[in-house]
């Protein structure tokens, strides 16, 4: 783990279904408390819908629904982590947010040998247990992608409505 130590960055960490997970803190352009989505017909089932973020039309990625977890109403207490990737803006819907961390290379797992259905860079052991570090820019496959892709051109009209 000794080529980590020259990697190691900031992350934020946060909850959904009683699972800590994080992502990189420079992904990160804002936390914000849920707010109504406008839903879409015909989008995948982890696309909860879209929402007009300063002017920019955005859409909403339900970690429940992509991680396989239970479904749960969307509540005034859950909330939107504004992720950003090489292609685009992202709100992804989590239980709550818990804190930034600076993670300590001799706490980071490699996740080489463990198959969650995504992609994540590192385990991660802390005091409070064990967190899953994602990368954002492979959260969703290449062909969700370009999916996503289709779905937002196809609605940019819907910036109007929102």
């Amino acid at each position: 783990m000794k080529d980590m130590d020259t990697n190691l960055q900031e992350i934020l960490t946060f909850v959904v279904e009683g699972q800590r997970f994080a992502i990189q803190l420079h992904a990160v352009e804002r936390i914000l408390r849920a707010l109504e989505v406008t839903k879409l017909t015909d989008s995948p089932e982890y696309v909860e819908g879209l929402i007009d973020y300063y002017g920019e039309v955005i859409a909403v990625i339900n970690l429940r629904k992509r991680l396989g977890y239970p479904l749960k109403e969307l509540r005034t207490s859950d909330r939107f982590i504004i992720a950003k990737t090489m292609n685009r803006k992202l709100a992804l819907i989590v239980d709550e947010v818990e804190d930034v961390l600076l993670p300590n290379s001799q706490d980071l797992f490699e996740s080489k040998d463990i198959d969650v259905g995504l992609k994540f860079l590192n385990i991660l052991r802390d005091d409070n247990g064990i967190i899953l570090l994602y990368d954002i820019e492979n959260l969703l496959k290449k062909s969700e992608q370009i999916e996503l892709e289709h779905i937002l051109e196809a609605n940019s009209s819907t910036r109007d409505v929102l």
